[in-house]
């Protein structure tokens, strides 16, 4: 008798977030174009582009000016043949006639970049053709006559000069006398890519950056007295330096303790840590970056340490903190910045920091541009710990991860949120999840709370902060709990490693999770990152027997929270039992848990400082006996 033997083949779903969610017609052709793939990888066409920049710039403090001149080599890998070229004059922010998000005062309106000379290809462009050029608020659209072909470069000469704004410093300016941050300084050619062609979204001073990956070879003029801390490494340190203060910086470099390059006794004694020279020309490369920025001072102090990021190589990060002696937190900044970047590279992401320096610069605000950030001074350690970690956290996103923060700040910020919780929550009287949760409750499901997922330029204010820092961050922190420390940290990581060095979208995110975990996990992206509307848990209903309880919790909102009950006696807690946001994962509205009672207890309370809900007059039963 023959047998009939039937094979039966089991494919796994693909877990595709798009067959979920309506896709905007700009990314759908990305993926029918295959420049990006439903499995979260990117597409076989993936292309990007990238330019070379050798700047050269003289800076007078006392003038509050630079005079600048580079020279730009723009690579067009795309398939596309360009007909335009459009370069950032982020300076113009400034100009009176600008619009702005943020209000400046007068002291720093300026006459933001004056061009003094374009050339494209060695051909000089006419600066007040306005039939060849079009200003927008701080982007120059030049209308070519030589078109870019696919797989072909050009080359730009750019002169250009401005001053530099006071008064209002937005993560820029001048932070007092003889003390300035640099940043949005040069012209810059913007991000042409697969998505939306060139990137033509004007700068307003809310949102932040979107940049494609370039090499740096800056040179930077300035008196001697002012030292320079910068993107990149610098190429000339015996020059610009002492004998003296270049062995400290040598040794600097192989150590694993602090060293104080220049300190108050420097300044004191009048001892000439620098060259001698009347100027002196910082010369710093960086290769594969999407930005470059420098700090520069006469007063501040030098802290520096290094850090060996990957046990599995011997190549050391050097950590440096730049800063004013009046500035008492900032004494630790180089150590906290060490033990962050130390905390990123071995635990969350997990991903050894990837560039060979740091710098903390005491500036203002708290802001983060490629291997330097721009920080104030806090009046305590949390605060200083915080802010320090989480701009140091942006290391890898949006610089290692190419984010367009224009458009998907939440696709940064919330990690950066998210990613230093455990860090920070080491320092005593610290709880940032605690923080971020009041702050999100307190804003969620009102008019204008806007799901992440609507760009980020259209966004304002308190809008745009819990839609980019709080609820993103919290959403993140919810999906490690519920998948587990370990597991959450592989994804991360298959993530990181499928995009680092491109520009990731939402999408590429959530299909990257999907793809790798194989799980759809479309029932908690879509209420957190899609949708308007809030965290809402209830208790609906009990049932007590003998020594079982049984409580039945009521998802009253759409964003699914964990679910934490406590059993309390006199108004201590008894009992206290936890699930993750994973219990909704059905779709169900409500959620049974049966507890065992072995005491007494008279109030039965539901939720937790870390866990947002948004009425919390049915949190609480009195219990009847």
């Amino acid at each position: 008798m023959k047998r009939l033997i039937i094979i039966t083949i089991f494919v796994l779903p693909s877990f595709i977030i798009a067959q979920n969610y309506v896709l905007p017609l700009n990314i759908k052709s990305a993926y029918d174009k295959g420049t990006r793939s439903y499995d979260g990888k990117p597409g076989e066409n993936y292309w990007q582009n990238s330019a070379d920049y050798k700047i050269k710039i003289s800076f007078n403090p006392y003038e509050e000016f630079i005079e600048g001149s580079e020279t730009i080599r723009y690579y067009n890998n795309s398939p596309d043949t360009l007909d335009e070229l459009v370069i950032r004059l982020y300076q113009n922010f400034y100009k009176s006639n600008s619009a702005r998000n943020f209000l400046i005062s007068s002291q720093s309106i300026t006459n933001g970049v004056e061009l003094e000379r374009i050339l494209i290809n060695n051909t000089s462009i006419i600066l007040d053709d306005y039939s060849t050029l079009t200003f927008t608020n701080t982007n120059l659209i030049i209308k070519l006559n030589e078109k870019i072909k696919p797989d072909s470069s050009v080359d730009l000469a750019i002169d250009w000069k401005f001053r530099i704004p006071g008064g209002s410093p937005i993560r820029m300016g001048i932070y007092d006398s003889t003390t300035f941050f640099i940043a949005y300084w040069y012209p810059q050619v913007a991000v042409y890519d697969d998505i939306d062609g060139w990137d033509k979204i004007d700068f307003y001073g809310e949102q932040e950056m979107y940049n494609d990956f370039n090499n740096y070879n800056v040179k930077i003029e300035v008196p001697d007295k002012f030292v320079v801390w910068s993107t990149g490494v610098l190429q000339n340190a015996k020059e610009v330096l002492s004998e003296s203060t270049f062995k400290k910086f040598e040794m600097a470099h192989a150590s694993d303790t602090v060293i104080n390059i220049i300190t108050n006794d420097d300044y004191i004694s009048a001892n000439n840590f620098l060259s001698g020279r009347k100027t002196n020309v910082w010369h710093f490369k960086a290769d594969d970056v999407t930005d470059f920025a420098f700090g520069i001072s006469d007063h501040y102090l030098w802290d520096v340490v290094s850090l060996v990021p990957d046990k599995n190589s011997d190549s050391r990060a050097f950590i440096s903190a730049a800063y004013n002696p009046v500035s008492k937190d900032f004494y630790d900044v180089a150590q906290i910045a060490k033990d962050a970047l130390q905390y990123f590279s071995t635990d969350l992401p997990g991903i050894p920091f990837p560039y060979p320096s740091f710098t903390v610069f005491n500036g203002g605000g708290g802001m983060e541009f490629p291997m330097i950030i721009n920080d104030e001074s806090n009046t305590t350690l949390a605060g200083t710990v915080g802010l320090t970690s989480h701009e140091a956290a942006h290391t890898y996103f949006p610089f290692y991860m190419g984010i367009n923060e224009k458009k998907y700040a939440w696709m940064d910020e919330g990690l950066a949120v998210m990613l230093p919780i455990k860090f920070q929550s080491r320092v005593e009287g610290n709880d940032p999840l605690g923080r971020n949760v009041k702050s999100y409750a307190a804003f969620a499901g009102e008019e204008m709370d806007m799901p992440p997922i609507i760009p980020s330029n259209l966004l304002r204010g308190p809008s745009y902060r819990v839609a980019s820092y709080q609820r993103p961050g919290i959403a993140y922190h919810y999906l490690q709990d519920f998948l587990g420390r370990d597991i959450f940290r592989e994804a991360l990581q298959e993530y990181i490693h499928r995009w680092n060095g491109k520009h990731p979208i939402p999408y590429d995110f959530f299909n990257s999770f999907n793809n790798y975990l194989e799980k759809d996990l479309s029932w908690y992206w879509k209420p957190w990152f899609f949708e308007k509307g809030y965290p809402d848990l209830g208790i609906k209903s009990y049932i007590l027997k003998n020594n079982s309880l049984e409580v039945e919790i009521e998802k009253k909102g759409n964003i699914p929270v964990p679910i934490k009950i406590s059993l309390v006696i006199d108004g201590l807690i008894v009992k206290e039992v936890y699930r993750t946001a994973e219990v909704w994962k059905s779709g169900n509205q409500t959620f049974k848990i049966r507890i065992d009672v072995l005491g007494e207890f008279d109030q039965i309370v539901l939720g937790h400082v870390k866990i947002p809900d948004v009425n919390k007059q049915d949190n609480e039963l009195v219990i009847k006996r």
